[in-house]
């Protein structure tokens, strides 16, 4: 509002007390009341409001007081006043006030119509005088502000934008500062894409409207002159337009006023300005709406943003003024900000996208050398972030306090699937071996089952051809019919060893004593006693045998086993030396203790407890057992049904080997049901399920 150029009234009001001393000449410039003291000046300064009023006083000494009460109470800018008191010289002495400010002369005797006109006069160019160095001063200080507050604003912008990761809360909060700053009403947001074919053109991306509620719908626009945004995306140029309905006749765009029609709204003036990268392309266009002012200076309208709304027609002509010309330069520097904000999300989110596609094919050449294993690792990863969002909603119990963020959970995402990344240094055999032996190892062992076989075999023929030569010397049909029966137990019994050993070869899910079962059939086969075509003693089952079909869970030796345990070293090592952001640190500890158990029999390091684990590595050790349980195409097992593998889950966790909570909820939240144990299992293939 300016406030120089107000309509001023020059007011000369005589209190009935001192009108004997004054003659005031009557003049066409000064509008005369005379009145009883405090309550009629006041009625009659209410009278006219929206002028500001320069008022010289003619009062008694003791009216003073009350009257300059009152009329203090009246910002400056609205009522500018004087006194010129009269009284005796016994009055002056006891006057005693502590402000003097409003006082411009003490009489004790009248004034002349000369003395009053002069007076009246000078009193009068005081206050006009005194009045404008005041609205100068006020209107310098809050020149000040607005600059102070600009750049208070540009920094804070600088500083919310470069936080900032989430593309379309960026895109709300660039419109929402550049509104703020310019006290617009309206604003949109155009970003400038390409087609498949290589030609530019805008997207309408994002819009707000403080004065009315209307959905967001986003389309495409040609890049060209025609329209406004497309004329400052081509050109590169600044408009500040008055009013959108009043354009030059020469102006090469024109304002499609449909929008208005459609929401019952008024596009007045209009600022857009072009969005520049760092290598000084424009990516977008800022374009404001109706900037306001907050013309009857309420302390509730400040911010005119977010603050003045324009409801019925006369409420645009009130508060819709042109854009400050300042706000030309200022918001090119806003959106110079905001554009370099976005070309930097977008570089984060390419660099995002391009690591995330980096680790899903790391994982998918790793998972490719046994097909077996297929998909394990993203099913694991969707498994745990499903489980840290039913987490989230748990407002019970140990896990109530816990939440994740996405970050958090983007972090645990990424240890999932990296956590077997380790395997690529493992032995391929040892890594695929699908029984307790080598298919190279077994061959061997049936082919010395089976000599042992006609090792045998031979000996009842010899000892049959014996037996025959002495039946043509003596009667013993007992002897023969005995030896054959003998023949027949003893190979069917090598058979039955033989279909034993192919048995126990096969691995188990649940850990069983078969020790001794083999070591009885050791036993058995070396009192029977083989021996080679040398002569030489042979043993048939050794000790690689032995040690290998004596294990009681799974189809790994103890070397073996020990082998497979240090890839969680070998990822460990290897997630370490990648450079994290600071909110994925947690990233190869939490990979390192997913095989990690509560009652300290797990590996790496035999934690015990929670206090060793962080909740993450819990979280993927009930992953990554149930998908390893579920999983249908294991070597060394088949599939479970979902009722025996829950039934197992909740047995880890009495037996407080799994988090109890976790595979509670797991269960309780039905997780298994939200990842198909299927799914992913093509990925290397290059597709998904």
């Amino acid at each position: 509002m300016d406030v120089l150029n107000r309509n001023i009234e020059r007011l000369v009001y005589i209190t009935d007390r001192a009108a004997g001393f004054v003659q005031v000449p009557p003049e066409d410039q000064y509008r005369l009341e005379r009145g009883q003291g405090p309550g009629e000046l006041e009625r009659l300064l209410g009278a006219g409001n929206g002028v500001a009023r320069h008022t010289v006083i003619f009062a008694g000494f003791d009216e003073y007081g009350q009257l300059d009460d009152m009329l203090s109470r009246y910002p400056f800018v609205d009522l500018s006043y004087r006194f010129i008191l009269f009284g005796t010289e016994k009055e002056i002495e006891g006057f005693d006030i502590a402000h003097y400010h409003s006082i411009a002369g003490v009489r004790t005797s009248p004034l002349s119509a000369a003395e009053c006109r002069i007076t009246l006069r000078t009193t009068m160019l005081s206050i006009e005088e005194l009045y404008t160095s005041k609205v100068m001063q006020q209107q310098y200080l809050n020149a000040l502000n607005d600059t102070r507050k600009d750049q208070v604003d540009l920094i804070d912008i600088g500083r919310a934008l470069s936080t900032e990761k989430d593309q379309n809360n960026l895109l709300r909060m660039i419109l929402k500062l550049s509104k703020r700053i310019t006290g617009a009403d309206a604003g949109s947001i155009y970003l400038v894409e390409e087609d498949e074919a290589g030609n530019k053109r805008l997207r309408f991306k994002y819009s707000h409207t403080f004065s009315r509620t209307i959905p967001l719908e986003e389309f495409v626009m040609v890049m060209d002159k025609k329209s406004i945004a497309g004329y400052v995306a081509v050109t590169g140029e600044v408009l500040n337009i008055p009013n959108a309905y009043d354009l030059p006749d020469a102006a090469p765009y024109s304002y499609n006023s449909s929008f208005d029609k459609k929401n019952n709204y008024i596009c007045r003036s209009m600022l857009v300005v072009p969005m520049r990268n760092h290598v000084d392309e424009i990516i977008g266009v800022i374009q404001l709406i109706n900037s306001k002012e907050n013309i009857d200076n309420r302390p509730d309208m400040e911010d005119e943003a977010f603050s003045i709304r324009l409801e019925r027609p006369e409420d645009f002509d009130k508060y819709v003024v042109t854009f400050n010309e300042k706000y030309n330069s200022l918001l090119e520097a806003v959106a110079g900000q905001a554009a370099i904000a976005i070309e930097n999300n977008r570089m984060i989110e390419q660099i995002q996208n391009q690591f995330e596609e980096f680790v899903k094919a790391s994982v998918t050449a790793i998972e490719s050398r046994d097909p077996a294993t297929s998909g394990h690792s993203f099913r694991v990863a969707a498994i745990c972030k499903e489980m840290a969002r039913a987490i989230n909603e748990s407002k019970a119990g140990e896990l109530g306090p816990v939440t994740f963020s996405e970050n958090d959970i983007r972090e645990l995402e990424y240890a999932a699937l990296l956590h077997d990344f380790g395997k690529v240094y493992i032995d391929l055999a040892v890594f695929k071996k699908a029984k307790k032996l080598y298919p190279k190892d077994l061959e061997n062992l049936i082919l010395r089952l089976d000599y042992l076989y006609r090792f045998l075999e031979l000996q009842y023929s010899m000892r049959e051809t014996e037996l025959l030569h002495r039946l043509a010397k003596e009667d013993a049909p007992d002897a023969v019919e005995g030896l054959l029966e003998e023949r027949h137990e003893s190979l069917s019994r090598i058979r039955e060893i033989r279909d034993s050993i192919v048995a126990l070869n096969e691995p188990s899910v649940v850990a069983e004593n078969i020790e001794e079962k083999l070591n009885n059939l050791c036993s058995e086969i070396g009192q029977i006693g083989c021996v080679s075509v040398d002569g030489d003693h042979m043993e048939v089952i050794s000790d690689n045998d032995r040690e290998n079909l004596k294990i009681k869970r799974g189809s790994l030796n103890e070397t073996e086993r020990k082998e497979i345990e240090s890839h969680v070293v070998h990822t460990y090592t290897f997630v370490s030396k990648i450079p994290w952001p600071p909110e994925y640190r947690r990233i190869p500890e939490i990979a390192l203790r997913h095989h990690e158990k509560l009652d300290g029999t797990g590996y790496p390091d035999g934690i015990k407890g929670k206090d060793g684990m962080l909740i993450q590595s819990r979280i993927m050790a009930v992953a990554d057992i149930y998908d390893a349980l579920v999983a249908s195409d294991r070597p060394y097992k088949k599939a479970m049904p979902m009722e025996k593998v829950i039934t197992i889950l909740k047995e880890e966790a009495n037996r407080n080997i799994l988090d109890k909570d976790l595979v509670d909820l797991f269960i309780e939240k039905r997780i298994y049901e939200k990842v198909s144990k299927d799914s992913f299992k093509d990925i290397q293939n290059g597709g998904r399920n």
